[in-house]
């Protein structure tokens, strides 16, 4: 039996600058190849879920 490496990919960025965007067509292309298990864990629900004291700024 085999064990896969797993990686994390961040993306950082103002609001608007792509970051879902980027994300989602990264999603795609990584379940297309057969990557399993892709997350998404988007900024806000980070920061609703992990901790409520994270804010961004410019």
């Amino acid at each position: 039996m085999s064990v896969l490496k797993g990686f994390t990919v961040w993306f950082t960025g103002l609001s608007g600058s792509g970051k879902s965007t980027i994300s989602a067509e990264l999603d795609r292309q990584l379940r297309e190849r057969g990557v399993p298990n892709v997350e998404i864990m988007d900024g806000d629900e980070v920061r609703e879920h992990l901790s409520k004291g994270l804010t961004f700024s410019k």
